[in-house]
């Protein structure tokens, strides 16, 4: 009879309480890039209008900053958000027209930081501070409004929503197991090594950025209490980041805003433009609640790691 015996279910390996699951290892990583993205766009602002007036120091951070979204957003970041979208796309088959858009903006968005490099590696400090600064400067914004509105896109269409049911746990680890280089802004001495100027222009910002967030772990051991508190660190850090990106997102809205109510002699344009208004207004409004939310989640799930680790 004992052969007759059910075998007995194997219980599934228990994760450590309060470990965060291969989905939220996942998309934790991805928005902390978005967060990182975020500051060295509002870098490049901060050069772009001091380009005109002094071409010669921030022509150079300018163009490390590029290299950086280049080197790393398209070639390693990019492609991990492609590879969960092309996943997400066979589960979810109502989001496969703009999971689709996302991917073709990436492609779209390498060859463009590539052509705004090159252009402004060749523009004399003269030019820069006549007619062609004040246009390529133009583009350059254009291209960062646009890349902070792609975000703002794949928060609304993937990181807002609750996917990680839509994938089995084996997709999961499988794209969390894929080796990706760390961020050179995650670790202060690697941005010196590889983007100097970018790394003087940022050094308020990546002061306290710890190597806490790296894929693999130093060898020096290190203190639970001392890995939460870069953790910690890198969480508080980016949650700032993220009230940041909302700042310039709520006046770009603004100017949005006013475009749309304010139109010259059009009073009947303005009272149609106002369900516009309202939706813009109320998405603005839910992502202020939810995106700092997802952040001080995610901020927790990795002080948690670190301490169970």
């Amino acid at each position: 009879m004992s052969a007759l015996r059910r075998p007995r279910k194997r219980r599934a390996a228990r994760l450590p309480r309060g470990a965060p699951t291969a989905a939220q290892a996942f998309v934790a990583r991805l928005r902390l890039d978005h967060a990182r993205l975020s500051r060295v766009l509002r870098e490049i602002e901060v050069q772009r209008a001091r380009l005109r007036s002094h071409p010669e120091l921030a022509r150079p951070v300018i163009v490390e900053a590029l290299r950086y979204l280049v080197h790393y957003q398209d070639r390693h970041h990019h492609p991990r958000e492609d590879r969960l979208y092309a996943r997400l796309i066979a589960a979810r088959s109502e989001l496969r027209a703009e999971l689709r858009g996302l991917v073709r903006e990436h492609r779209g968005g390498a060859g463009r930081s590539r052509l705004l490099t090159a252009s402004l590696l060749r523009l004399p400090a003269a030019r820069l501070r006549r007619g062609a600064g004040r246009r390529f400067a133009r583009e350059l914004q254009a291209y960062v409004d646009e890349t902070r509105h792609h975000m703002r896109r794949e928060e609304r269409c993937v990181f807002l929503r609750e996917i990680e049911p839509q994938l089995s746990d084996g997709e999961w680890q499988e794209l969390v197991r894929e080796i990706v280089p760390d961020d050179p802004l995650a670790d202060a001495a690697s941005l010196a090594r590889d983007y100097p100027q970018l790394a003087s222009a940022l050094a308020e910002s990546v002061h306290e950025v710890s190597t806490g967030t790296h894929v693999h772990v130093a060898d020096a051991p290190a203190s639970r209490g001392a890995r939460s508190l870069e953790a910690l660190r890198e969480g508080t850090r980016s949650l700032l980041d993220a009230y940041g990106e909302l700042l310039h997102e709520g006046l770009g809205l603004l100017r949005e805003n006013a475009r749309s109510l304010l139109p010259p002699y059009a009073p009947l344009a303005t009272v149609s433009a106002l369900p516009q208004v309202g939706r813009r207004n109320y998405q603005f409004a839910v992502r202020c609640v939810l995106l700092p939310s997802r952040l001080t989640l995610d901020c927790a799930l990795a002080v948690l790691r670190q301490h169970h680790r």
